[in-house]
């Protein structure tokens, strides 16, 4: 049998996993599988955030290892969905300093657990990643803390998790948040996509 891919996303304060198998994975200022509620909001002045969403690549099945796991965007984000980026609207995705740009998520599996639940105010505004009191704790005191994942392209994706895995797994998670500014475009967007890929022998 060869091996089963899942994406996973993340919610509540102990990070239960939520496969995103047949479900759009959608941005919006909540905490949960949204449906079509809390979708985000255009600000009138200064920058509005949806709340983080924290993902993972889960596998299973057939293989011997399973090492080099990156992401990458179809690329165009910004300019398909009109969040104005010479402006500060984008897709974002949080980096590390050094090494992987994952988040440990399972102490057995990494080595230490880093996720943590979204907040800020339900139906308005997520904090940013890189908000210095109430951003995420694994990236708001690096130096980058954050990059645009239309950055992220198939020709240089960004290094999740170097592994290797030798038996099922959850890989350490990205961290993805999309901001909107006064001139991003109202309305709902067409369907994006964001690319796991990985090495398995």
């Amino acid at each position: 049998m060869a091996e089963t891919a899942t994406i996973y996303r993340l919610y509540g304060s102990s990070g239960a996993k939520q496969s995103l198998a047949g479900i759009v994975g959608r941005f919006c200022t909540q905490d949960g599988i949204p449906g079509l509620n809390n979708p985000c909001k255009i600000p009138a002045s200064g920058v509005y955030h949806s709340f983080w969403v924290t993902d993972c690549l889960g596998i299973t099945g057939d293989f011997n290892q399973v090492r080099d796991i990156y992401i990458h965007g179809d690329e165009g984000f910004a300019e398909d969905w009109g969040l104005d980026s010479a402006n500060g609207g984008g897709l974002f995705v949080g980096v590390k300093d050094t090494g992987d740009n994952g988040l440990p998520i399972d102490v057995t599996l990494h080595g230490s657990n880093e996720y943590a639940q979204a907040g800020g105010t339900v139906g308005t505004d997520g904090y940013a990643i890189d908000n210095v009191s109430n951003g995420h704790p694994a990236y708001r005191s690096l130096t980058t803390k954050k990059v645009d994942f239309d950055t992220c392209s198939a020709d240089a994706p960004l290094r999740i998790d170097s592994g290797p895995y030798t038996d099922d797994f959850y890989s350490k998670a990205w961290v993805l948040q999309l901001w909107t500014v006064p001139t991003s475009t109202y309305g709902a967007k067409s369907p994006k996509t964001v690319i796991a890929t990985y090495n398995i022998f």
